[in-house]
């Protein structure tokens, strides 16, 4: 069976050595969807950390259960000590299936805050699974931390979770991963909240040439056909380097026998790009603020000039609302930082769209009214 997954043993590597030689022991990724963050952590990170000789891994994604992340927390730590389970129980008399996660995740349409009795056994289960390392390197990787920033009935969930990380031994490496900046910095940042201080936020590093070479690499091994590796980069990092619509691409070339590249993107880039693709969709669900800032970015303008600033006031908003646009766009995965105070846009076919489509002379010959709030949007072949 061909493995389309392509490995990054020496990030892997370099990532446990910060965590493990180094001293850092916390490390926080912020990475845009579809950049293979996850992929990476579970077929990568973790199996390198065990031919490192880490004794247990604990991964948890906060996504498993939204409304609930407190109960993804535990069902994944209960999953890590199911073979211990037995002889704890009878060594601590305690009942560790006493929640029907079924039932939760059925009556889950909001937001709840965790209960008292929860987060005992979360804890308990925490330190069961601290103590079963018995003094070994363990790590912790907790995928979409930054989900507990985004709801105040989970502020409790979070303190606690801040407490049983301050009092796991130094044996324990942690790794947290999010999508969206703006929630990140809000969790590690600022002073009030329950992870401040707790882990530095980086950048999780795209994929690049070599990824567009391993998939040219299946395309060969399993049509016989040889595939222009440099058309494919121009089209990967046309999308934005999203790893999903290159993969499609080329998952597409192998089920038609195809070595046609230009071809089959003409179909995926329609559905990108023509009437009612995702650009269009994209575009629609920004905020009159999030446009301009993307707009002055695309025209090379200094956001904050006073050119700029009488933009935004004269289309009905202010500095600090540009400020908060520049956050967005870096959470829908639009632009990216590019040093301090400098950002850059990361979707050139969206570039070309707003350019063909004439939304910059729109913008500058008369203020838009209305534009919808929605979630972030993420390219998808």
């Amino acid at each position: 069976m061909i493995d389309w997954h392509y490995p990054r043993p020496e990030l892997a590597r370099a990532h446990l050595a910060q965590l493990f030689d180094q001293g850092l022991s916390r490390l926080a990724f912020f990475g845009r969807r579809r950049i293979g963050k996850t992929e990476y952590l579970k077929r990568d990170l973790i199996p390198a950390a065990a031919e490192k000789g880490v004794v247990n891994t604990f991964y948890c994604s906060l996504w498993e259960n939204k409304d609930r992340p407190h109960l993804a927390l535990i069902r994944a730590l209960q999953d890590a000590l199911t073979e211990h389970k037995s002889k704890m129980k009878a060594k601590a008399g305690l009942n560790l299936g006493v929640l029907d996660f079924s039932a939760e995740v059925e009556r889950a349409d909001r937001p709840r805050p965790a209960l008292p009795n929860e987060l005992t056994i979360a804890t308990i289960s925490f330190q069961q699974w601290v103590k079963h390392l018995n003094g070994n390197p363990g790590l912790i990787v907790l995928d979409e931390i930054q989900h507990l920033a985004t709801s105040s009935a989970f502020a409790t969930f979070a303190a606690s979770l801040r407490t049983m990380l301050d009092m796991a031994p130094a044996n324990i490496a942690v790794i947290f991963t999010g999508s969206s900046l703006a929630d990140l910095q809000r969790l590690f940042n600022e002073q009030r909240a329950p992870f401040f201080n707790f882990a530095t936020v980086v950048d999780f590093p795209l994929l690049d040439r070599p990824f567009v070479g391993h998939l040219a690499g299946i395309h060969q091994q399993i049509t016989g056909l040889q595939i222009e590796a440099d058309q494919l980069w121009e089209l990967f990092n046309r999308s934005g380097r999203n790893a999903q619509v290159i993969t499609g691409l080329v998952s597409q070339m192998v089920l038609r026998k195809s070595d046609d590249i230009k071809g089959v993107w003409e179909d995926i880039e329609l559905e990108l790009t023509g009437e009612g693709g995702w650009c269009e969709r994209a575009w629609a669900d920004l905020l009159i603020s999030d446009q301009a800032v993307y707009l002055l970015l695309l025209e090379g303008q200094d956001l904050f000039s006073e050119s700029s600033l009488a933009l935004y006031e004269r289309l009905g908003f202010s500095r600090g609302s540009a400020q908060q646009a520049i956050k967005r766009l870096i959470n829908r995965s639009l632009i990216t930082r590019n040093g301090h105070g400098r950002y850059e846009r990361i979707v050139p076919i969206l570039d070309e769209w707003v350019k063909l489509t004439g939304k910059s002379s729109l913008m500058l010959e008369q203020p838009l009214t209305t534009s919808p709030t929605a979630p972030s949007p993420s390219i998808q072949s």
